[in-house]
């Protein structure tokens, strides 16, 4: 992300990539996000040839799980809908 860039456009980041990610799915393709890249741009850069003008925000990674792989079968559970969302009503429209 270049640098003069802020938090609107790093929003705009997290909603490309989680739409990246669902096309992968669909396509029998794995991912994963990483935001621990973020903290490490120098070996990044090197590697990709990144300019300093820009930021590193997060990577992903991609390819066809191995099923047999004893960590590729580690499941973590979600929060519920009613945990992690709350709906507010207008209450001139109620």
């Amino acid at each position: 992300m270049h640098h003069t860039f802020e938090e609107r456009e790093a929003v705009d980041l997290g909603i490309y990539a989680q739409t990246l990610m669902l096309l992968l799915t669909s396509r029998g393709i794995s991912s994963c996000a990483q935001g621990a890249l973020g903290l490490y741009p120098g070996i990044i850069r090197e590697h990709l040839g990144l300019p300093q003008t820009h930021r590193l925000i997060f990577g992903i990674s991609f390819g066809y799980e191995d099923p047999a792989v004893e960590a590729n079968r580690a499941r973590v559970g979600r929060a519920g809908l009613e945990d992690a969302v709350v709906f507010h009503r207008d209450a001139a429209r109620a």
